[in-house]
């Protein structure tokens, strides 16, 4: 993973070209409530949130996983 960004409920999260679907598919194995879904392209994925407040959570439980701090 490269970056981790957010706004509102979508989180983004930049790959390397080509990985998009790999960290989507991580993702969705992690089966956390507070996400709803993912949808990969090919260097992006885009991870919908149950509101707001789980959008920020989500996003640094991403950062550590990655070790993006």
């Amino acid at each position: 993973l490269i970056s981790v960004d957010s706004s509102g409920n979508i989180i983004v999260v930049k790959t390397l070209s080509g990985s998009a679907n790999v960290a989507a598919e991580a993702i969705d194995t992690l089966e956390w409530p507070e996400i709803l879904g993912t949808i990969a392209g090919d260097n992006t994925v885009f991870v919908i949130t149950r509101n707001e407040a789980s959008t920020l959570e989500i996003s640094e439980k991403i950062r550590k996983l990655t070790d993006l701090l």
